[in-house]
């Protein structure tokens, strides 16, 4: 059986350690060759984006509806939709245009979609599915509405007319359907705030306290059902560090120094990076797929492309499902919480700030582990199973931040990610560091066990 990213993530996290203290993954490890390639469709030359439009199975029309949605939840800083609720849009979104194409030529299995045609036009399904979900569950208001009616008037016009585009669009609505179906028993979990029952606010040194003015957000968020993994709590780490711990302490002095609002001890860089990440994993990892997959010296006909990018999107939907199982369980205190306590939390070692805050606003969950770690390698670890490598260089953009960044490999574009948390005050080096960790473990159940081809 094939080693996965989490088994090299682990061993190389084992050579790392140094009196009992993980360092910071910032060492590239894979080299060419670490991993096996996963593809078994036929390789042709490399195509951007356009130049393969024009291939019966170009993936044109999949990435445009892809990179629209991408713009739909492209927020500035502190505007937008909570990140583990657009998790669960873009899986859907993605899901279905993967599940509409398998339902006229099935290659891949469905996720939801129990119906068939083989003469409906593939595109037509892909778009009416996609648009249908949009319309549903998606963005009300414009600019977002009228760019996706565009989007629909544009590719749906490139179909030709005839009994092929009438089909796809009446087995795009029922795809789209039958994906609305199936999740929509999500609907009681997905309360922001006020779910019953929500963590009370702990008393006790290590135990979340309430951030006024607000209690709990997504208290029930674990309780829907997974996308492709087990159960919520398959994938739930050890303990944090005892408080009273030299690894605690270290974590501490760490975030206090560099996560504090205004802080003199960050570098330029390391704060430009903690705000360049800040924004919701689902949008920046399309992003970078999108990127990753036109470095490849490879082309990737449609099927593949909608099943790298739905497994991408259920990967990050399945860990933030996961990492609230373990917020809840562990219920463990905020970095600004424990500094305004550091003097009274039995640790000798640890000085407290009772004016500390971090550089943005901590939101209201728990801490352990860090739920932006975990879907980034999520995300990240799907890519590297799928492309058969970490090494791809790549630039990408972000939506808080006007200049791009550039990575030698996904790798770095995953441990940045994870960093980032410790800089903008959110969270201790092992909560980013445990949650990378088990992001690449669902990464690998994902990719091994969702959307398998048909046989």
């Amino acid at each position: 059986m094939k080693k996965g990213i989490g088994h090299l993530f682990n061993l190389t996290k084992g050579w790392m350690r140094i009196g009992g203290l993980v360092l910071s993954l910032t060492l590239i490890f894979c080299v060419p060759g670490c991993y096996p390639e996963f593809q078994t469709e036929p390789v042709r030359t490399n195509m951007t984006w356009d130049q393969g439009k024009n291939l019966k199975d170009s993936p044109t029309v999949m990435l445009k509806w892809s990179h629209q949605i991408e713009k739909a939840y492209t927020y500035p800083i502190g505007v937008g939709i909570s990140p583990p609720l657009v998790s669960r849009l873009f899986a859907i979104y993605h899901v279905a245009m993967h599940d509409a194409l398998n339902s006229v030529d099935p290659k891949y299995q469905t996720y939801a979609s129990q119906v068939e045609d083989k003469k409906a036009d593939p595109n037509a399904t892909l778009i009416q599915a996609v648009y249908e979900v949009l319309g549903s569950i998606g963005p009300t208001t414009d600019p977002h509405k009228s760019s996706i009616d565009s989007l629909y008037t544009a590719t749906m016009g490139d179909i030709k007319d005839g009994d092929k585009k009438e089909r796809g669009i009446a087995l795009g609505k029922s795809v789209a359907q039958s994906i609305l179906d199936k999740r929509a028993a999500d609907a009681p979990y997905l309360a922001l705030m006020g779910f019953n029952p929500t963590p009370a606010s702990g008393t006790e040194p290590g135990v979340f306290q309430y951030i006024p003015p607000l209690n709990y957000a997504l208290a029930g968020f674990h309780l829907q059902k997974t996308w492709i993994i087990a159960s919520a709590d398959q994938f739930r780490p050890e303990a944090p560090y005892a408080i009273n711990s030299p690894q605690y302490t270290a974590d501490y002095n760490e975030v206090k120094d560099l996560g504090k609002i205004n802080s003199t001890e960050v570098t330029d860089d390391q704060r430009y990076l903690g705000l360049f990440w800040a924004e919701n994993s689902s949008r920046g990892w399309n992003r970078i797929a999108r990127e990753v997959l036109l470095q490849r010296n490879k082309y990737y006909n449609i099927w593949e492309t909608a099943r790298l990018f739905a497994l991408v999107h259920m990967a990050i939907a399945d860990s933030y499902i996961a990492v609230f199982d373990s917020k809840i369980h562990f219920n463990y205190w905020r970095p600004i919480t424990a500094i305004r306590n550091g003097d009274s939390d039995g640790n000798d070692d640890t000085v407290g700030d009772i004016n500390w805050n971090s550089t943005i606003p901590t939101p209201p969950v728990g801490e352990y582990p860090s739920a932006h770690a975990i879907s980034g390698s999520a995300a990240g670890g799907v890519l590297i199973r799928f492309f058969g490598t970490a090494n791809i260089p790549f630039t990408t953009d972000s939506g808080y931040m006007p200049n791009p960044r550039s990575f030698n490999n996904i790798m770095d574009a995953v441990s940045e990610n994870s960093l980032s948390r410790i800089y903008i005050g959110y969270h201790f080096r092992k909560a980013v560091d445990v949650g990378e960790e088990k992001g690449y473990d669902i990464a690998d159940y994902v990719f091994e066990n969702g959307l398998p081809r048909k046989k």
